[in-house]
């Protein structure tokens, strides 16, 4: 190959000065295995180069690109020619060189930017009890809480989490989670609350409409709860309109149910029911209880909409192939 026969054409007119690779090397200020490389024919020396390098060995540049010492003063036009096809060739493996080692440094940082902004938002291991109660305290550190996780359901890309809150007597949290395209989830969002009967809301997921239907204490006696039209609960119409009646099998409980588009329920107005079908009214299983007769419900933080978190995303990815191209084509 030209290459190795440069490489060897180095070597010997090196000897010949009498100058060792390291010699050669301070001289140029390269390395020894600079010069090594050289003159093993694995690589070839820079462009801006090869004057300084030439000087050194008292040979011509055409005589370095040839491979061996050109006798006489004049240079055959087809050897020129040759000469120069071979110094065009350099240059381009060298500029193409720089155009793929720019384009991949490019692609790493669009790659990582955009590794970094997904392992950010979505980092939950919904695997482990003990990081899902780390992530939801962490997710509420400005209201304080001390998840202890009790039940979990799923719907669609989401999943809830019914936790207890343990430095709040009586106190709860539905934590919210999206799963995201690699298996790992986001905190979402975390509603905290204190009522210590039947909480129902509808949450839409992926279009459809979902009815979560939850509790935190135990409820004594009661083997079904109904849920209420908002505009209908039960207590002024006869018969009630019914959205959806769930058998309890143990508490505390959380309970997700497909609905029809359009469907609305009201949050506190669960009627629960015993074996035989006989109302038990709400006053008797509120008895000996500490609550004191309000109903609290509240969000504890949100976080951006997802189709954010992917339109960055699109974004960074959107720089990295303008800087690809760019040097791709410099």
């Amino acid at each position: 190959m030209e290459q190795e026969k440069i490489g060897r054409f180095l070597g010997q007119v090196r000897r010949e000065r009498g100058l060792t690779q390291e010699q050669l090397a301070q001289r140029l200020g390269v390395s020894q295995r600079t010069v090594s490389r050289w003159e093993t024919g694995h690589n070839m020396p820079d462009i801006s180069m090869l004057t300084a390098l030439c000087a050194q060995l008292d040979i011509t540049v055409a005589e370095l690109l040839a491979g061996q010492r050109i006798e006489g003063e004049t240079i055959a036009k087809t050897d020129a020619s040759d000469l120069a096809e071979r110094l065009i060739g350099l240059v381009r493996r060298k500029n193409g060189l720089r155009r793929l080692l720019g384009a991949l440094a490019a692609l790493a940082v669009t790659l990582a930017c955009m590794a970094g902004i997904y392992g950010y938002e979505f980092h939950v291991d919904v695997s482990s009890t003990a990081v899902l109660e780390a992530a939801i305290d962490a997710w509420c550190t400005d209201v304080g809480l001390r998840a202890d996780v009790l039940e979990r359901a799923a719907a669609g890309s989401r999943l809830y989490v019914l936790c207890r809150d343990e430095l709040h007597p009586g106190g709860g949290c539905l934590a919210a989670l999206e799963r995201g395209l690699f298996g790992r989830y986001r905190m979402v969002r975390t509603d905290l609350f204190d009522e210590p009967l039947c909480i129902a809301g509808i949450e839409r997921v992926g279009g459809r409409e979902y009815l979560l239907t939850f509790c935190l204490s135990d409820l004594p006696g009661v083997a079904s709860v109904v849920i209420y039209d908002r505009y209908d609960d039960g207590f002024q119409s006869d018969p009630p309109a019914a959205v959806s009646t769930q058998r309890i099998e143990k508490t505390p409980f959380l309970h997700i149910e497909l609905l029809p588009e359009g469907t609305s329920v009201a949050p506190f107005g669960a009627r629960y029911f015993d074996e035989a079908g006989e109302e038990i009214p709400r006053t008797d299983l509120l008895a000996g209880t500490d609550y004191d007769g309000g109903s609290s419900f509240g969000a504890g933080r949100a976080a951006a909409e997802l189709w954010l978190v992917y339109v960055l995303e699109g974004i960074i990815a959107l720089f990295g192939l303008v800087f690809i191209r760019y040097f791709l084509t410099l």
